[in-house]
C-alpha cells in the first residue's frame, strides 16, 4: 500500500508539475504583452460633409397690407384772437387849444381820461414838472390809460401834466411837444 500511495503522491506531483510552470510563465507573457501595447489617445472621427439645403422663396403675388381703421381724431382747439378794437373815436379829432403862452397846443383837460400812445414808447412819470431834472419814478407803457389830476404847466415847451396811473402811482408826464403826442384823450 505504501507503494501506491507512493505512486499516488508521485502522480499528483507530476501533474501539478506543469501547472506551476505554466503559471508564472503565463505572467511573464502577460507583462510583456502588457509592454507592448501602445495606448493610443482616441482621435477624432474624419468630420463628415452634412448636406445643406438652401431654400429660397419666389414672390408670385404682392398683396397690399390691410389699412388699419380710420379713428376719429378731435379737432384743434384754438385760442381766439383777441378782439381788435375798432376806433369809434379819432382822439386827433379833438379840438386843439392852447392853454398856455409859449407853449404847445393841448387836446386834454383837467379830468379827462388819456392813453399813452401805442407809437411811442412809455411815458415816463416823475416826480416834479420839471422834465429835464426832476426823477422818474415809473414808466406808463403804450396804451396805459391815465387820469388827468391838475395841470398843465410849460417845461421847457413842452405840456406837462398831473396824472395817475391804474395801480396808484401818480406824477408829472409830457403830453407832447407839438410835433408828436404821447397822451391822447379817449373815453375808457
Amino acid at each position: 500500500m505504501k507503494d501506491c500511495e507512493k505512486s499516488i503522491a508521485k502522480g499528483k506531483n507530476n501533474w501539478m508539475r506543469p501547472a506551476r510552470l505554466l503559471l508564472p510563465i503565463g505572467f511573464a507573457i502577460s507583462i510583456l504583452l502588457s509592454a507592448c501595447i501602445q495606448v493610443v489617445a482616441p482621435t477624432a472621427l474624419p468630420s463628415a460633409t452634412v448636406p445643406v439645403l438652401v431654400i429660397t422663396q419666389v414672390i408670385t403675388e404682392i398683396i397690399p397690407p390691410t389699412p388699419l381703421p380710420v379713428t376719429p381724431t378731435k379737432a384743434p382747439t384754438s385760442t381766439p384772437e383777441p378782439p381788435t378794437a375798432t376806433p369809434t373815436w379819432d382822439p386827433l379829432s379833438a379840438p386843439i387849444y392852447y392853454p398856455l403862452e409859449d407853449c404847445v397846443a393841448s387836446r386834454l383837460y383837467v379830468g379827462d381820461l388819456a392813453m399813452v400812445s401805442l407809437q411811442g414808447g412809455p411815458n415816463g412819470i416823475r416826480y416834479g414838472r420839471d422834465l429835464h431834472y426832476d426823477t422818474i419814478i415809473g414808466y406808463a407803457q403804450p396804451g396805459t390809460t391815465l387820469e388827468i389830476l391838475n395841470g398843465p404847466w410849460c417845461s421847457h415847451g413842452w405840456l406837462v401834466w398831473l396824472v395817475r396811473m391804474k395801480d396808484g402811482t401818480t406824477g408829472y408826464t409830457p403830453e407832447g411837444n407839438g410835433n408828436e403826442y404821447w397822451l391822447l384823450p379817449t373815453t375808457r
